[in-house]
């Protein structure tokens, strides 16, 4: 298989699950997922203790971007919900066929839910009519009671079905040969057991569960910065040509009077830049993808802007809508930021350029502080294109490596 393949159609399920709702994004992306050869050939994804490993099934091209959503949250669910940690229990106490009415029944679980959730599970996964019981009645049932209404089953019948389930009870197999397509969290990485994986999924779920949209509800409405830290980036260096011609207008240049210093009759008076100089808009990605790191460091960056002299930087926090904008004139007023912003749903930046465009002066500069795992609208790479031809823009990433927009692209760490 192709790895930019397997990059690219990843990379677009990354993008749906974003669009569809954060929690999910969350979810998903706090596993390590790699893709490998070696998963078994009539699986299109499996668990592999705090991983999910998918094969070359999940990449066949039948499958929709919206199938193979379906089945990371299939199997993200299933950690979630602690189904390995039971299936495993069983396991242990030698119950081979009640392992196996679990398996089936917790597929069964999942598929449904996912199915009334707006999820397209692929037509082959276990449905409720595959074990004689209706989807309303399979919503109001754990995976134990409908394991439970399985062991009526004769043991070919429940072969029959654990061959067509996940198998998560299989979870102990070890699989080394893989393609690493996402990180996930170090939490996650570092979990030991399926109980403490089951809690760490809990702990991450309880923070994303308010994250639908824009971040409106009490709880995800305001995002706190603690620590500002030194920039990374060199924005004398940056945004040198812009101050240079600011200053170099001698009409931009106006004497403010203040009372000659007391020390000294030399102390200089005060200078400030007239209505021409340069501006610097900051659309400040806080959708639910930037956690509290990643906004320090944003937080940092803007700070260093501060001190480079420009005169005004408006700082637009954004996720799937614009919020209100927060004036700063000085590096002190970098605290406005540190009170907390407004964010924790999508990423979608339509509104926040919109928002430039109708009101930032002719060849403004303008700066995207995000991870660039944007959930684009029809209008998105557009709206990139009107504003690079208009402002000087500026395409800072502590994501992805590269990005198919305009601008000037600076890459900053994690």
């Amino acid at each position: 298989m192709d790895v930019s393949r397997v990059v690219h159609e990843f990379q677009k399920v990354k993008e749906y699950l974003m669009l569809k709702d954060p929690a999910y994004y969350f979810l998903v992306m706090s596993f390590p997922i790699g893709y490998s050869s070696e998963v078994p050939k009539n699986a299109y994804a499996m668990f592999n203790g705090n991983m999910i490993l998918v094969g070359d099934r999940f990449f066949d091209k039948t499958l929709t971007v919206e199938n193979k959503a379906a089945i990371l949250m299939h199997e993200a669910l299933h950690a979630y919900l602690g189904h390995l940690e039971r299936a495993k229990d069983l396991m242990k106490m030698g119950k081979a066929e009640e392992v196996m009415a679990f398996n089936v029944a917790a597929d069964v679980v999942i598929n449904e839910k996912l199915e009334a959730g707006g999820f397209e599970v692929p037509w082959d996964m276990l449905r409720a009519s595959h074990v004689g019981i209706s989807r309303a009645a399979a919503l109001k049932m754990s995976a134990e009671e409908l394991a439970a209404k399985l062991s009526g089953l004769s043991r070919r019948q429940l072969l029959r079905l654990y061959k067509q389930s996940s198998r998560i009870a299989e979870g102990e197999r070890q699989i080394s040969n893989y393609v690493p397509i996402n990180q996930g969290s170090e939490e996650v990485r570092r979990t030991s057991n399926p109980g403490e994986l089951r809690r760490v999924l809990e702990k991450k779920l309880r923070r994303a569960k308010s994250l639908r949209e824009p971040g409106t509800s009490s709880y995800g409405q305001m995002r706190f910065v603690v620590d500002i830290e030194r920039p990374l980036v060199d924005w004398r260096r940056v945004l040198r040509r812009e101050l240079e011609e600011a200053v170099e207008s001698l009409r931009d240049i106006r004497k403010r009077w203040s009372r000659t210093s007391r020390k000294s009759e030399w102390y200089p008076s005060k200078i400030g830049l007239g209505p021409n100089a340069v501006e610097i808009y900051v659309l400040l990605d806080t959708s639910a993808s930037i956690d509290d790191e990643r906004l320090r460091r944003f937080a940092s960056e803007v700070y260093g802007m501060l001190r480079t002299g420009a005169s005004r930087v408006v700082v637009i926090p954004w996720d799937a809508r614009a919020y209100e904008p927060i004036e700063l004139k000085r590096p002190n007023d970098v605290e406005k930021i540190r009170r907390g912003l407004r964010g924790g749903g999508g990423t979608i930046p339509d509104e926040a350029i919109k928002f430039v465009l109708m009101r930032a002066r002719k060849r403004s500069v303008v700066v995207i502080l995000s991870d660039f795992e944007l959930a684009e609208t029809g209008e998105t790479k557009r709206l990139f294109s009107e504003l690079a031809s208009r402002h000087k823009l500026i395409l800072v990433s502590a994501g992805r490596s590269s990005v198919d927009y305009p601008g000037t692209f600076i890459k900053i760490s994690d």
